[in-house]
């Protein structure tokens, strides 16, 4: 996977999501929004900008990337220094760089990096289910219309049989007449000539024609009173870090050496450092599920800080302090 997929992840979650020595990407609240020309509705969304100057490792990227791809935090980091450089590459060489559901970063004429957002993603978790669309405008003259239903095609069917029944109804009359003038005491009351009768055939009027029923579908299809849609996936929360102490002590600051996915690892560098009489131990785990080696208990955070940057000066360049 590239790195865009996991700066991509991060930006559902996070508001800004860092790429050391190369630039942040920061988020801000978009509304809904209406193009009167275009006539397109779009959602509340996430607006992403690109902020050159975010560079200095905050160890969100890293941490997320080291349990991807289940390998430790520096090793993390040389990860994302390579995808750093094949980014600047890209620049220098194509004068553009596209990231997959992110965006485009190109250079002007005067060589300044301009950013521009893929919109094809929402990074918005309220937004979930929701995309934008086209309405065109209904005409004021579109209620006033009325459809035009040819009929002439029916009259020609209808008219021979229109002709046939009225000549049967004239034989029939005329036959009744002529037997009442012969036989004038012939009781005709359970006599019907009439007993299969010929279906009316009505003249089109638009009013009863507004009054007939809605034809039935020869197959129709029950749906559910009401079709549930998934609930948005709502962001993880960033939980802050509690370390376990190390000894029963009123301290609440521990500066972590090292972070690892496999504890084994953790513990091969617990036995390391106390060989070199350091006091470390294991101290929690990060929200990302890594194994925190803290070193020392401090009641403030400017001790703690203190000897973060002693430590810096050694073996330990990502040291950094963590509350119990």
């Amino acid at each position: 996977m590239k790195i865009e997929e996991y700066i991509s992840d991060l930006l559902f979650e996070h508001d800004c999501v860092i790429v050391p020595d190369f630039g942040g990407f920061v988020c801000n609240y978009g509304s809904a929004a209406i193009d009167p020309v275009k006539h397109l509705f779009e959602p509340p969304a996430k607006r992403i900008l690109f902020n050159k100057g975010l560079t200095r490792n905050d160890g969100l990227l890293a941490h997320h990337v080291s349990a991807k791809l289940k390998m430790s935090y520096t090793g993390a980091l040389k990860y994302i220094a390579g995808e750093v450089k094949r980014f600047k590459e890209d620049i220098q060489k194509d004068k553009r760089l596209a990231l997959d559901n992110i965006g485009l970063l190109y250079t002007d004429e005067k060589g300044s990096l301009l950013f521009q957002q893929d919109n094809k993603v929402n990074y918005l978790a309220d937004s979930y289910g929701l995309s934008a669309f086209y309405h065109l405008p209904v005409s004021a003259n579109a209620e006033n219309q009325t459809n035009v239903i040819p009929i002439h095609s029916e009259r020609k069917k209808l008219r021979p049989y229109a002709v046939a029944a009225t000549i049967t109804v004239l034989i029939a009359s005329a036959f009744y007449f002529t037997m009442l003038d012969k036989q004038p005491n012939l009781r005709f009351s359970s006599f019907d000539f009439f007993a299969k009768r010929e279906a009316p055939q009505y003249a089109f009027s638009p009013s009863i024609y507004k009054e007939l029923p809605k034809p039935v579908a020869e197959e129709s299809v029950s749906l559910p009173a009401t079709v549930s849609t998934p609930a948005p996936t709502a962001p993880v929360p960033v939980v802050p870090i509690k370390a376990v102490p190390i000894t029963a002590s009123t301290s609440i600051y521990s500066v972590i050496v090292g972070s690892f996915s496999i504890k084994e690892n953790a513990d091969n560098l617990v036995a390391q450092c106390t060989k070199q009489n350091m006091n470390v131990a294991i101290v929690g785990k990060t929200p990302q599920g890594l194994y925190m080696v803290g070193y020392g208990n401090y009641v403030s955070h400017d001790a703690a800080a203190t000897e973060r940057d002693n430590l810096r000066k050694g073996i330990f360049k990502d040291a950094w302090v963590v509350a119990k």
